[in-house]
């Protein structure tokens, strides 16, 4: 490395800021998945419950959640819950709504309270919710996700 570069260096290390090497470009860096203590998803685990949509369902008024709560309750991104549907690692979601206007491009799939509370409980149990490195097919996850589905329809 040339002098030049290893003073820049030096200089941006002392502001506090840290730059990749010979660059003055800053340092980006991305919350660790498997550090549960700093991931947005462990500062506060009740907050995937924080906005319920509320549609009346058989004369009952019943509290519903986005795949994005779901996430945040399973401390993953909505794009890996999605991954799970397609995949069959989860049933699709028994529940949507519409976009505007009836527009189904703008469906979203959304989840009961107990739904998603019986996932997480399963996904802790089955240990798949704190480690990402079970891989979760090799778990009984998804049989058991299914049965709470299917018992939670039967409920209703």
């Amino acid at each position: 490395m040339s002098t030049l570069a290893s003073t820049i260096d030096d200089q941006f290390a002392a502001i506090g800021q840290q730059y990749y090497p010979g660059s003055t470009r800053p340092l980006v860096r991305h919350h660790n998945r498997l550090n549960t203590e700093t991931a947005p998803s462990a500062v506060d685990p009740g907050a995937w419950d924080a906005k319920p949509r509320k549609y009346v369902v058989g004369g009952v008024e019943t509290e519903f959640f986005t795949v994005g709560d779901l996430a945040t309750a399973l401390g993953r991104r909505p794009v890996t819950i999605r991954k799970w549907e397609r995949e069959g690692i989860i049933p699709k979601s028994t529940y949507q709504s519409t976009g505007k206007d009836g527009d189904v491009r703008g469906r979203r799939r959304l989840y009961t309270r107990a739904q998603i509370e019986g996932m997480v409980r399963i996904a802790h149990e089955e240990g798949v919710l704190v480690s990402h490195q079970k891989p979760i097919k090799g778990t009984q996850f998804t049989a058991r996700v299914i049965d709470l589905f299917k018992r939670l329809a039967g409920d209703e």
